[in-house]
């Protein structure tokens, strides 16, 4: 090409064209891996419209970064003299220079993207060549999408690594991203030459061709194609209900595990739990895959699989411009971007009632004429109203949120508990982690080093990349526990409903980031040894205190009651790369029942999480829905009374699957990323 072609319109349109190419490309690609990683977008009815939100913000990206690398090539490459020999060290230069600066102004590494595009430029500049501004731009966005990702993956698994927290690690993220470019620089020489002689114009036609082929097509299945399957409904609900006289708490400890359990039955130091097995049945819980808590607490509450009761997701996203809301909370690893449209684009809040389509046990027995009471239970905020109380997940969440709300007595607090008049008994039970005394902390955490209590102290968030983390968990967790103990324990004394509900988290919390510690002898070569003697006993340390808990409702509750103890998976045994301990491959989870007709000493097998809801209603007196994706477990009563159905307990109270935004979104959001549910 005559360097009288390379004039600064037709450099920002080629970049344009290129930016725009390669964006396209990119986010087609990472909104198939996105539906390929979120349950919620599997059935096409959902994918096909998160392709079409998903997409236009990568396009966006690419204009932006197509118009200023094409500014940046139209004022560097105007002229036909090109400097010779110092070509690698100019390129490099200015990559460095436009790194740190990046990197010093918002103090994340974005300068390598940035780097790749001057270096690359300048590089071509320096050797004299000239190729057509279509080979040109392609092999400028080419390298820098190679880079990008290629660089990301390398700092994901070398320089983010939770098992030893660093202070410095900024430090060396950026001389690791340093180096890195160099190498990247040099590789480019070995390929540049094929670079320009790609038929880049036949990429171009090629992928326009291609997308809107698929465009086409999938419009075309998405409206002829078939819908996501409804529940059916009735409008006349008859419910035929044969009074009992019993009454069922269900008591949902996350993450409790039998591999935890056992040992210490065995040491005598889980004194209710052992009383409950010995009166009652028990056994393994099986669960369901993916363990998403707010899919698996859904299924229990509702007695249906994800696919009928719509949670699916811990997150909810609202995209821009089309206000498409879907559950999605997942995203690929080496995505940063991703990151920053969740900031600056996408409105992202926790999983609420409004997306469920099946109705809670407490609703179907509330139409039923029974009393009930459900405290901190998964998607249970909005508060719907209910024949007794509801104190949602939101509620009580940490003393200084609680008061702020209690204080004005507006907002969000109407939503938060229902009814909103009982704010007023449980608001002295809301513990917040500046609340922790020396004694509480002591209990669960061997300390042997007095400075370690000023840390522990200090510490206020769950960053994982600070030398505090390891306590971050238990300081934010078990005073959420702890909260939530107290007030049921109240709210069963006084109130005596007839089903209660009650959901513990602090176990599971605990487990993801501890266990590697409860199993230190497996692998303490990577593990800090100071940290080993902190929390070995922390895991055991907690199941105690859960086995308390349970001991403390078991005092105030009327004696007619049976107990049910359920936990929604077990874990793993093994240690992820990253140090914690999971449950991927949906370790079964724990089922004790006890109390007035449950059979004694009774080992039971073949429970599922979809059994619960069917159970407690048989036990109540209560038909069970035959749309149920699961069955009353029969082997655990004494009397064998016969089943007794309905078609359905679905009566058209569907959420609005509008998304509704709280104050403790961000609190919520903080917690699943230390969990490692969320980036």
């Amino acid at each position: 090409m005559k360097p009288s072609e390379y004039t600064f319109a037709k450099h920002v349109g080629a970049g344009l064209l290129a930016g725009l190419l390669f964006s396209l490309a990119v986010g087609l690609i990472f909104s198939l891996k996105m539906i390929g990683i979120n349950e919620s977008t599997h059935q096409f009815h959902y994918a096909y419209p998160f392709v079409l939100n998903f997409v236009p913000m990568y396009l966006l990206l690419g204009i932006i970064f197509g118009l200023v690398a094409g500014a940046i090539g139209g004022m560097l490459l105007r002229n036909s003299q090109s400097p010779k020999g110092l070509g690698l060290l100019i390129s490099f230069g200015i990559s460095l220079t436009v790194f740190l600066v990046a990197y010093l102004i918002f103090r994340v590494p974005l300068g390598p993207i940035v780097g790749m595009f001057l270096a690359l430029l300048i590089f071509i500049t320096a050797y004299g060549k000239r190729p057509s501004l279509s080979r040109l731009y392609f092999a400028v966005f080419f390298t820098a999408v190679l880079f990008n990702y290629s660089w990301q993956w390398v700092r994901q698994h070398f320089i983010i690594n939770p098992l030893l927290p660093l202070n410095n690690s900024k430090t060396i993220d950026v001389v690791f991203t340093i180096i890195w470019a160099i190498i990247f620089i040099l590789g480019f020489r070995i390929f540049q030459k094929a670079f320009f002689k790609l038929p880049v114009k036949a990429f171009y036609v090629t992928g326009g061709a291609l997308v809107a082929l698929l465009l086409v097509l999938g419009g075309g299945y998405y409206l002829l194609g078939p819908s996501p399957v409804v529940a059916e409904m009735t409008g006349d609900l008859q419910i035929n209900h044969q009074p009992t006289d019993v009454k069922v708490a269900l008591i949902g400890i996350d993450g409790m595990w039998w591999r935890v359990i056992d040992p210490l039955l065995e040491q005598d130091r889980l004194p209710n739990l052992k009383t409950l097995m010995e009166n009652g049945s028990y056994g393994h819980l099986a669960t369901i895959c993916p363990t998403f808590s707010a899919a698996i607490w859904t299924s229990i509450s509702t007695g249906k699989l994800p696919d009928k009761h719509g949670v699916t997701s811990f997150l909810v996203w609202k995209f821009p411009w089309s206000g498409f809301t879907l559950p999605c909370h997942i995203t690929p690893k080496i995505t940063a971007e991703i990151d920053w449209m969740k900031h600056e684009l996408i409105i992202v809040a926790p999983m609420t009632n409004q997306f469920l389509d099946a109705t809670p046990i407490w609703d179907m027995l509330t139409d039923g004429g029974s009393t009930v009471g459900t405290v901190n239970w998964w998607v249970s905020w909005p508060a719907s109203r209910v024949n007794g109380f509801v104190v949602t997940d939101h509620c009580l969440y940490n003393k200084e949120y609680i008061t702020e709300n209690f204080k004005r007595k507006e907002g969000d607090t109407p939503y938060d508990i229902y009814p909103q008049e009982l704010l007023d008994e449980l608001i002295g039970f809301s513990r917040s982690p500046d609340d922790l005394s020396e004694e509480e902390v002591r209990r669960f955490i061997n300390i042997t080093d007095p400075s370690f209590l000023d840390e522990f102290y200090a510490i206020d968030t769950y960053d994982y990349l600070d030398i505090a983390y390891m306590a971050s968990m238990f300081k934010y967790s078990y005073p959420e526990d702890a909260t939530f103990a107290g007030a049921t324990r109240y709210l069963i004394e006084t109130r005596q409903p007839d089903l209660l509900c009650v959901y513990m988290d602090g176990v599971d919390s605990m487990e993801h980031q501890y266990l590697r510690y409860h199993f230190w002898e497996q692998h303490p070569d990577k593990l800090l040894p100071q940290n080993i003697e902190r929390y070995r006993d922390l895991i055991n340390n907690y199941y105690i205190y859960m086995d308390e808990v349970v001991g403390s409702f078991m005092e105030v509750a009327d004696p007619n009651t049976i107990f049910i103890i359920i936990s929604d998976h077990g874990f793993d045994e093994f240690m992820l790369p990253t140090g914690h301990y999971n449950h991927m491959n949906a370790p079964p989870g724990v089922f004790i029942c006890s109390g007035p007709g449950i059979k004694q000493n009774n080992p039971i097998e073949g429970a599922h999480i979809c059994d619960i809801t069917p159970t407690i209603l048989h036990a109540l007196g209560y038909p069970v829905a035959e749309d149920f994706d699961g069955k009353v477990l029969t082997d655990i009563f004494v009397e064998q009374n016969p089943v007794n159905t309905i078609p359905t307990y679905e009566t058209g109270r569907r959420g609005s699957h509008q998304l509704m935004q709280s104050d403790i979104d961000e609190a919520y959001k903080d917690k699943l990323r230390a969990l490692g549910y969320t980036q």
